[in-house]
């Protein structure tokens, strides 16, 4: 749609609309691409703008006349997350026995709540920002293979035709920031999350056999 063209009435009109259409599209992807070599660009070279926020425990700061973007660690919600990393690499809390934990306690969200969700909890311990190497591209957007239940029940339909799945590890670009846990709690972690994984495929395997 064009704001400032005037509605086309002939075919010759028709036609130059059409061609409008294909240039703005073209356009349209020449910008996407530009941004997204720009963001790779300035990821590698350790700029943490490109980064969509901060995880908990962290507030970013923005870039000044003097100084470029970074994370800063908020002290209290860091003790949170080294206190999961424990309750789960040395207590062998499940997600949600962590969860009930933090709930009990009172310890509010990054949203304020005071209820915890087991994804969030995961999400922690996935999250390579706090044993020090905050990552860029870590996911890509791809046509959607699925349709999850609120889909269907929506009649299959969305507004979006894509979905973000993970990239390959080693496609991740590394950005240092502020540790919050050491690697070797951090590995302990992944070690732990990739057994119960594992786990959970052959017992969904068997089940389902």
């Amino acid at each position: 749609m064009f704001i400032k063209s005037p509605q086309a009435s002939t075919p010759e009109e028709q036609l130059l609309v059409q061609f409008q259409g294909m240039i703005a599209e073209y356009e349209r992807a020449q910008i996407v691409e530009r941004s997204r070599r720009g963001k790779r660009h300035r990821a590698q070279n350790g700029s943490i703008s490109v980064l969509s926020g901060a995880p908990y425990g962290y507030r970013y700061i923005k870039k000044a006349a003097f100084s470029a973007a970074y994370y800063e660690v908020i002290e209290e919600e860091a003790e949170v997350v080294r206190e999961v990393y424990r309750l789960y690499t040395e207590e062998l809390l499940s997600m949600g026995g962590i969860t009930r934990r933090l709930t009990t306690q009172g310890i509010p969200t990054s949203h304020g709540k005071f209820t915890w969700d087991r994804s969030t909890v995961w999400g922690m311990l996935r999250n390579p920002a706090y044993k020090g190497a905050a990552c860029f591209g870590k996911t890509v957007q791809a046509e959607r293979e699925k349709i999850t239940r609120p889909l269907r029940k929506r009649g299959g339909f969305s507004p979006r035709s894509s979905s973000s799945r993970d990239r390959p590890r080693d496609e991740w670009i590394e950005i240092p920031v502020l540790a919050i846990v050491s690697e070797e709690s951090f590995a302990l972690a992944q070690e732990r999350l990739e057994r119960n994984q594992q786990l959970s495929i052959r017992h969904t395997k068997s089940f389902d056999s």
